[in-house]
């Protein structure tokens, strides 16, 4: 009996290793689907067609046909050669020596916009109206004084006493 049990499970496991040999061979396409002869199977290069329609009394083959069973493979990309590999190297340096160069013209960019901004400022604290309440015959007085004009030297250059240019000095620093 137990010789029986034995042959029996030698059976199967041949069977099984069989089919799983057989599935091997079928999914890397060593061997053509059903429908197709040998001279078929190489008029269409080895690629896979799909099967002509059967009769439907054969239902489970063709549910089989219809069944992929392994995926088709991507094809691998190309080798990089040395040529590919030099070209790429002297574009990424060109393109860093590109990127220095730009990164520099940037920067002196924002220097001279700072400067710009800088004189920008200057004239509009000189073309700045006078406060309210600041005589029109002050304005060259006020406008020395926010130059940073001495008082004496305002009150000569204005023709206004030494008190007025204090005072118009004093309205300017605040």
């Amino acid at each position: 009996m137990a010789v029986d049990l034995l042959a029996v499970g030698g059976v199967l496991l041949a069977l099984a290793v069989a089919a799983g040999a057989w599935w091997y061979v079928r999914a890397r396409g060593l061997v053509p689907a059903r429908g197709k002869t040998g001279v078929d199977a190489a008029a269409a290069g080895g690629a896979r067609q799909p099967a002509p329609p059967q009769a439907e009394d054969d239902e489970s083959d063709a549910a089989d046909d219809d069944f992929d069973y392994a995926p088709e493979l991507r094809p691998q990309p190309a080798a990089v050669t040395d040529d590919d590999a030099f070209r790429r190297s002297f574009e990424w340096q060109h393109l860093h020596r590109e990127l220095e160069r730009l990164q520099q013209r940037c920067a002196e960019q924002d220097r001279t916009i700072a400067g710009l901004r800088a004189d920008v400022e200057d004239l509009r604290e000189r073309l700045a109206p006078a406060p309210a309440g600041v005589s029109p015959e002050y304005d060259a007085a006020l406008a020395y004084a926010r130059r940073g004009v001495e008082a004496a030297a305002i009150a000569e250059r204005c023709g206004i006493t030494l008190a007025e240019a204090e005072l118009v000095r004093a309205m300017a620093q605040r």
